[in-house]
């Protein structure tokens, strides 16, 4: 893990009340990352390159893409989270909101409790080039996608994740309840998880006490 996010997590537990919420404002204002939301079509497809460039490097199914884009049928209500490093965008991150159908669900064929209240985070990607700091990266990026869900009013999330992905949240002291097992899902094996943002903020605190 970047040693600046073990750091930054260190200094922030001995905060009982609001844990979440003061993890994430030390992690977004610790690194020289910023984020914007798509706000218009260009930007959109900023997003939609990247998870294509990802996909490419990869080498998953269905890429190269003809066009350099990748995206869905979600995409077009979907709010789009882009990192930046000054002006190079490095990193995006998707968020589904109910009550539509989530992808989780009609990838698995589930509904996730409580239902029409559960916001899935999803097509989370950091350009090849930034690998040496994919997980500060990736960390900075769930923590800006974890306040566009505050901001919301929303406490519970789905997505599908890969084992690596799944380890990763584990070293931060997430919990995730996994609802099925892998399947193919956006090139890897990934499976469908559920998580309560406050319900881990004990967890958190004993992983990095």
């Amino acid at each position: 893990m970047f040693p600046g996010v073990r750091n930054t997590l260190q200094r922030v537990m001995s905060a009982p009340v609001g844990i979440l919420d003061g993890l994430v404002a030390r992690v977004l204002s610790s690194y020289p990352f910023r984020f914007t939301l798509a706000a218009d079509e260009p930007e959109r497809l900023t997003a939609f390159r990247i998870r294509a460039d990802v996909a490419t490097a990869a080498g998953w199914p269905g890429s190269p893409y003809p066009d350099g884009l990748e995206c869905d049928e979600f995409d077009a209500a979907a709010v789009q989270v882009i990192g930046w490093d000054e002006a190079e965008p490095i990193c995006t991150g998707r968020l589904v909101l109910p009550p539509a159908a989530l992808p989780t669900e009609r990838a698995c064929g589930l509904v996730v409790e409580p239902a029409g209240q559960v916001v899935d985070v999803g097509r989370m990607a950091v350009v090849p080039s930034r690998r040496d700091v994919e997980h500060a990266v990736f960390v900075a990026l769930l923590c800006r996608l974890y306040l566009e869900m505050r901001t919301r009013g929303y406490e519970v999330a789905c997505g599908m994740m890969s084992r690596r992905t799944r380890r990763l949240m584990s070293l931060l002291g997430l919990q995730l309840e996994e609802l099925g097992t892998d399947l193919e899902y956006w090139g890897e094996l990934r499976a469908p998880v559920r998580f309560g943002l406050m319900a881990n903020s004990a967890s958190i605190s004993r992983r990095w006490d």
